[in-house]
Formats: structure tokens, C-alpha cells, sequence
């Protein structure tokens, strides 16, 4: 059983700082995705696939609101908080080491921000194969490719990472940012010498959905510099699969079940004196026929080992961690909802929302949402409490949490914020309206993006 070999970990703390224009004070991990939270599609994820508890890391100041919104949600798991101080600057490696004591076994981790209806299946059986040290599951990008994101035309340069895996055996060889180079791209010889050759791709997603080792977390908890996960660890981490286990003994004075629960003797800087080693691996390792390069000895001798899987093509995996990300799942969520939700009759309207509309298309309404009467909604989601008024046009847009839309107005492929307000007679188009913004009466605009900044007024409403 899975869930009984692995524990499951969905980091939920982040402060959404590339999603500046539609978060407000709203949760990162909370934004609507279509009638639910983002961070229900981590866990449901979870959920179809057996596991019946996870640990959910969060801010200590967002942990009340994030609990009471997954409660209203049809999730059947055990849900285990862990609070880190809201005003301390933890990265992703910082959460994991925070949470070190309720690691027990080999574990899952999931950034809030995946939607997917991936089999995470053959990621863990890629992990068992080769007993790795770490997977890591990789989409094919540009889902966003054909969405106009709302507000001032700006020439989008999507954030790109170049992965750098074997061919033949799947090996994670190179992981890094494109931003890191200018135009040039260095690769250490050792690296192509000790593996012959290698793949860079520069058009896959990383993401962010991880099977670790519990040794990893021990080995982490003993060197807090690194921060972050994806931009400090993970590079540290793939690199080291070509250096030599210098000092590692393969014959541990303790025992070998204290080997594989990875205790014993470790040195706090040496990455190898933390991977277990048993006797009886050391004679499978001895014995098996199985090769993965068929040409040198089983894994090139490596202790540790790294490697990539990539989702089948037809797999749904969108990282909603920027606005164009955001708006494009949320706008396309409709054509996709029966395959994301892998044959579940999930309602996409929540039945504790009011639609009084006999004009609807393709539109996606979360808890306590009210549509009137005379509107014509399309292509569009309404979030949490918003307000639509009579005599209304909504076309391909986002009506965010406790939003109100007047009477008489015309929006089309707009980001209506948080406790925004658009007032009587407004016609937007590809326009960004701020959380607390309230657009003035008749206003005409397009390809806008209205903040405070703009000398409105600024209103919280309750």
C-alpha cells in the first residue's frame, strides 16, 4: 500500500509574491480555482489516490481561515496542520526541516499550487526501481500560451528551467534556471564524461510534486543553509550524485536495521555518511543483472541517485504561481473540469450558491455566490461570495471572493479582485481590477490595470 510506505506533505505557506495583483489579503493557497480552493487540487490528488492523511504546512496568522474553507469542501482526509511563524522568512526547505519530527517514512511533497490529474503511480514505482533518492515529476509547458492576460500589454517572458536528464536511463543529471545564464550555458566535463550524454530541455515544468528519501530530511535538518528547495537544495543535491562517496562506508558499524532507519554516526557536511547502506542491499547491488547503461557498473557506483519522470502528454498540470497561470486555468477550467476530476461527478456550480440566471455558459460558481436574474455569464468563474447584479454581461472573466458588479455593466476577459467593486454602467475589457478597488460609474476602459496606486479609493467590505 502506498500510503502506508509514504507520507504525504503539501507545502501551503507561501505569500504568492508573483501573484501580487489578485491576492489582496486572500491566502495564496486559497484563491479560486473554478468552485474551490487552490489548495483543494493538491489534495484531492492525494486523496484519489489512497492516501488518507497529509500534512499541510502553513502561516500560523492564515491557518483559522485556510482550516474553515477545506471544511466546507467534500475532502475525506485527515488533515494535520503545522503553523510556522507568520513573520519569519522560511523557504521551502525551512518548512521541511520545521516539520522533521512527523517524518516517519519515505515521503511525498506537493506545492499547493498544482492542478493535475497526473497518476502519481509511475513516479513512485520510478522510485522504488531504482530505490532513488529523489523523483521529481515534470509537465509539458504552455498551457497559457493562448490566453490574453488582462490589464497593460506587456511582452510575457515565461520563467524557464533547464533540466538536464540522461536518455536512456531517466537520470536527473542538471537542474536550473534559465535567468541563471546569460547566453551561454556551462556543463561540467565530469558530468558528461561519467554519463556520456545528456538531454536539456528547456520547454518542461517542474512541477513541484517530489518523492524524497527520509534520509534527505535527516541530512537537511543537520544543514540549515540551504533555504529553498527548487532554488538552493535540489541543484546541490543533483550535482552530488557525481562526486564520490569519500568516507562513506558501505559496512556501518551500527546495525543494519539502525542503517536503514537512517541512525547511526553521520558527519552534519558529508551527504553520503547520511544514506543508509545495509548488507543486504550491498548484495543485490553485487548480484543483479539489471544495468542501466549496460555498459558500466550498476548505477556508475552512485549512492546517490536522482532521476525525472515526465507526465504523458495528455496529463492536466498547471502551476497556478503566477497571474497568467491563475487566469488561464481558471478560463479554461470548464473544458477540462471531467477529465481533472478523473470521472467524478464534481459539481462545477456549488450548490450553496444562488444562480438566478437562465443565461449561463460554461461557468464556474463557488460557495455563497449570487448570480441575478437578467445577467449573461459565459466562459466565466464567480468566487466566494461575490455579488452579480441584474442587467449584467460577463464574458471569459474572473469575479473574485466578495466582489459586486452593479447594475449595467459589460466585462470581458477582466480580473475582477478581491471586495472590488465595479459600478453602475462600466464596460471593461482585458482589464485588472485590485482587491478593495472600486472602478467609478461609467467608466469605459480597456487593457487597464486599476490599483490604489491610481489615486482610487480603497473600501473593505464585510
Amino acid at each position: 500500500m502506498v500510503t502506508q510506505e509514504f507520507q504525504a506533505v503539501v507545502l501551503a505557506a507561501g505569500r504568492g509574491t508573483r501573484l501580487p495583483e489578485v491576492l489582496g489579503k486572500t491566502p495564496k493557497c486559497l484563491l479560486p480555482v473554478g468552485p474551490y480552493p487552490l489548495l483543494w487540487y493538491p489534495l484531492n490528488l492525494l486523496q484519489t489516490h489512497n492516501f488518507q492523511e497529509v500534512i499541510i504546512i502553513v502561516l500560523e496568522s492564515e491557518r483559522s481561515e485556510i482550516q474553515l474553507a477545506l471544511e466546507k469542501t467534500s475532502l475525506k482526509m485527515k488533515l494535520d496542520f503545522v503553523s510556522i511563524p507568520t513573520d519569519s522568512d522560511f523557504g521551502t526547505a525551512d518548512s521541511l526541516r520545521y516539520i522533521h519530527d512527523k517524518i516517519q517514512s519515505d515521503f511525498l511533497v506537493l506545492s499547493c499550487d498544482i492542478v493535475s490529474n497526473v497518476s502519481l503511480f509511475p513516479l513512485i514505482n520510478k522510485f522504488r526501481q531504482h530505490d532513488a533518492s529523489f523523483t521529481a515529476l515534470l509537465f509539458k509547458s504552455g498551457f497559457e500560451s493562448d490566453v490574453t492576460l488582462p490589464g497593460p500589454k506587456t511582452k510575457h517572458k515565461p520563467e524557464r528551467d533547464l533540466i538536464g536528464i540522461h536518455p536512456e536511463t531517466r537520470r536527473l543529471l542538471f537542474l536550473a534556471s534559465a535567468s541563471d545564464f546569460e547566453e551561454v550555458m556551462s556543463v561540467n566535463a565530469h558530468l558528461l564524461r561519467k554519463n556520456g550524454k545528456m538531454t536539456i530541455y528547456s520547454r518542461m515544468t517542474d512541477s513541484h510534486i517530489y518523492v524524497m528519501k527520509k534520509w534527505v530530511l535527516e541530512f537537511l535538518k543537520q544543514n540549515e543553509n540551504f533555504s529553498t528547495l527548487k532554488g538552493e537544495f535540489l541543484p546541490y543535491f543533483i550535482k552530488k550524485q557525481m562526486a564520490k562517496a569519500s568516507g562513506h562506508s558501505t559496512t556501518n558499524p551500527v546495525s543494519d536495521t539502525q542503517s536503514e532507519l537512517g541512525l547511526g554516526t553521520k558527519q552534519g557536511d558529508n551527504i553520503f555518511d547520511f544514506i543508509p547502506q545495509s548488507n543486504l542491499e550491498q548484495q543485490i547491488f553485487k548480484t543483479t543483472l539489471y544495468n542501466d547503461n549496460r555498459t558500466k557498473p550498476l548505477y556508475n557506483g552512485d549512492l546517490l541517485r536522482c532521476y525525472a519522470l515526465e507526465a504523458p502528454k495528455e496529463a492536466i498540470g498547471v502551476r497556478v504561481n503566477t497571474t497568467l497561470s491563475f487566469f488561464a486555468i481558471n478560463q479554461k477550467l470548464s473544458s477540462i473540469w471531467p477529465i481533472l476530476c478523473g470521472g467524478l461527478e464534481l459539481p462545477l456550480v456549488s450548490p450553496n450558491a444562488v444562480v438566478n440566471s437562465t443565461q449561463t455558459k460554461e461557468i464556474a460558481v463557488a460557495d455563497n455566490a449570487k448570480l441575478s436574474e437578467k445577467t449573461s455569464l459565459n466562459f466565466s468563474v464567480f468566487g466566494p461570495n461575490c455579488f452579480i447584479n441584474p442587467k449584467n454581461i460577463v464574458n471569459k472573466s474572473l469575479i473574485m471572493a466578495h466582489a459586486i458588479v452593479e447594475e449595467g455593466c459589460n466585462i470581458d476577459n477582466c480580473i475582477i479582485g478581491p471586495k472590488a467593486v465595479v459600478k453602475k454602467g462600466t464596460k471593461l475589457k482585458n482589464c485588472l481590477v485590485g482587491a478593495n478597488f472600486i472602478v467609478e460609474e461609467g467608466s469605459q476602459l480597456e487593457a487597464k490595470h486599476l490599483t490604489h496606486a491610481d489615486g482610487y479609493m480603497e473600501i473593505d467590505i464585510q
